[in-house]
């Protein structure tokens, strides 16, 4: 039987839970469920990482304050939010649904891909143009016909993260990207179905990102790092491919979409 104690304990818990609820509206109470804060701690624009290592080196770019699974900073006075959408496409959809309620203004997803072609090298930056919904989440949001249905990121979002990064110098490739689900499931098959409806690039959560984009008004964009690339059989759970150039890069593409995300009017 359970402790006397954990019983009162539970009990005093759900009463407290029961109290604070009371007093937020149900919008609330969802971004309080999914990212532990209120929608008041969320800044309009989002940088949406999936794995835990880029939101720290965000970190180090920004000086933040955490609240709940957020963090928030500024950036030449910007306030600028760090939330993590977790890995797979169900993860981001919710993390999605909480941004959509703290009526969050941009998002761009900043984190890693594979690659699919011959011509990406580890390393290498992808600017996503579109999503091709191999995953199982979009089609419950996205009623489609095509057996390989397709969503674009915000046009203008990725022409701003475009011109930016050429005015710069900043080398990077622009492609539709493959969603999937299984990120250690990557059959010789699978890769090739990619490859045959036009991906350069397969990850596990952009296609959410511009699908709920679109479905919520939000604008998104996805720019990611190659780490390794299934197209050519450098994967990197059967092989060492993480190479300096692989850091350098996020570091790089880090600093520009603060200062992207600083400089939108």
């Amino acid at each position: 039987m359970m402790p006397i104690i954990r019983k009162i304990s539970n009990y005093l818990k759900a009463y407290l839970v029961r109290g604070v609820m009371r007093f937020m509206s149900m919008e609330n109470q969802i971004i309080y469920m999914v990212l532990n804060c209120s929608s008041k701690k969320i800044a309009p624009r989002v940088i949406l990482p999936a794995t835990d290592y880029v939101v720290k080196q965000i970190k180090k770019h920004i000086k933040v304050k955490d609240y709940g699974k957020t963090s928030r900073g500024k950036y030449n006075e910007t306030s600028i939010s760090i939330v993590s959408s977790g890995m797979g496409a169900p993860a981001t959809a919710m993390v999605m649904e909480a941004l959509k309620r703290a009526e969050v203004k941009y998002i761009i997803r900043v984190d890693y891909c594979g690659g699919l072609t011959e011509d990406i090298n580890i390393g290498d930056i992808i600017l996503c143009s579109s999503a091709i919904c191999g995953d199982g989440t979009t089609p419950h949001y996205l009623k489609f016909d095509d057996a390989y249905p397709q969503v674009d990121a915000d046009s203008n979002l990725t022409s701003i993260i475009k011109e930016d990064l050429q005015s710069q110098g900043i080398p990077f490739l622009v492609g539709p990207i493959w969603t999937h689900d299984a990120i250690f499931v990557e059959p010789p098959e699978l890769i090739e179905k990619a490859k045959n409806q036009g991906a350069i690039a397969i990850d596990m959560e952009t296609s959410v990102v511009f699908a709920l984009g679109q479905l919520f008004h939000i604008p998104t964009a996805s720019i990611l790092i190659v780490t390794d690339n299934p197209g050519t059989g450098e994967v990197f759970t059967e092989k060492i491919t993480i190479t300096p150039k692989v850091f350098q890069n996020l570091d790089l593409i880090i600093d520009r979409i603060l200062a992207i995300l600083a400089g939108i009017k």
